[in-house]
């Protein structure tokens, strides 16, 4: 194994352990969950600070609930299939609002002078995330955030597609409204009770809110097109950051 590969296969292990223990993790609990010897990750690293660097990274990455979300495929009716891929998305927020709680530990904690180790790991979190995401400049990090969002909703496109024939719309506009509505509920500040559950989001995603059904009250399924993609849009990603 390479270097590169042993480094992304430690950050991948240091993961969950971030999400369960925060940025307390021993080096023991890391060495122990990616199989190697405790020496092994300051072969790989330099400090226990750029393990976490780089965990932090890996967490960031949405390829990992992308693969999970096109697993998901064929689980019977659409609402069952929805009701797993809102659970998944559900999943992976809250484990990454435990690593973005890691992150300002890690990096927002460490005050000083500009210029100090303080400056020198926010800039290389932030260096190392758009490196990650093969961007650079001003915008990459919106660039970043904008990518994953895309990645997500085309996976959960694809499986929507084989229910076409039950939809109102375009399995895309479908995947987008449905991603967003999971998404815009995970906040426990907007329910007293906490957030609705998968079962719940999916009931008003099919069903709406309303008593009974309204027949006709909106567009047939071939009116309801994607967006123009050379109208410009309002950025879906503002409220992710």
């Amino acid at each position: 194994m390479s270097r590169d590969d042993r480094r992304a296969a430690i950050a991948a292990a240091t993961v969950p352990l971030l999400a369960r223990y925060g940025s307390a993790v021993t080096t023991r609990q890391i060495a122990q969950a990616a199989d190697v010897a405790e020496g092994t990750l300051f072969r790989a690293f330099e400090d226990k600070d750029e393990l976490i660097h780089a965990a932090l990274v890996a967490a960031l990455d949405p390829a990992p609930l992308v693969r999970a979300i096109s697993e998901t495929a064929d689980r019977g009716s659409l609402a069952e299939t929805l009701t797993a891929l809102a659970e998944l998305i559900q999943d992976s927020q809250r484990a990454t609002a435990k690593i973005v709680q890691v992150a300002h530990q890690v990096m927002g904690d460490r005050g000083g002078p500009p210029g100090g180790p303080g400056d020198d790991a926010r800039r290389r979190h932030r260096d190392d995330v758009h490196r990650n995401h093969g961007k650079q400049g001003p915008d990459s990090h919106r660039d970043a955030r904008m990518s994953a969002v895309q990645d997500i909703v085309q996976a959960i496109e694809a499986s929507l597609v084989p229910y076409a024939d039950e939809l109102r719309t375009e399995p895309r506009v479908a995947a987008s409204v449905f991603f967003f509505l999971v998404h815009g509920h995970a906040s426990p500040l907007l329910f007293q009770d906490g957030p609705l559950d998968a079962t719940q989001i999916v009931d008003v995603f099919l069903h709406g809110v309303l008593e009974a059904p309204c027949q006709g009250a909106g567009p047939p399924h071939a009116a309801v097109r994607p967006p123009d993609p050379h109208v410009a849009a309002p950025d879906p990603t503002a409220s992710l950051a």
